[in-house]
């Protein structure tokens, strides 16, 4: 499985590294306990998203 950097979600997809680390990607999303309130995206690593809001 390839690592990928610290970057925002959007960054990575942006980068295209959604198609090329999938899992890694899934791993990033599983669970999520933070959603971002610029992108809509959820995570479970605040650090990966724009404007984190923890969710309840």
């Amino acid at each position: 499985m390839k690592k990928l950097k610290d970057k925002e979600l959007c960054k990575l997809v942006k980068d295209e590294a959604l198609s090329e680390s999938l899992e890694a990607f899934k791993e990033l999303v599983t669970e999520p306990t933070h959603l971002c309130l610029k992108c809509g995206r959820v995570s479970n690593d605040k650090k990966r998203l724009c404007k984190p809001e923890r969710l309840d």
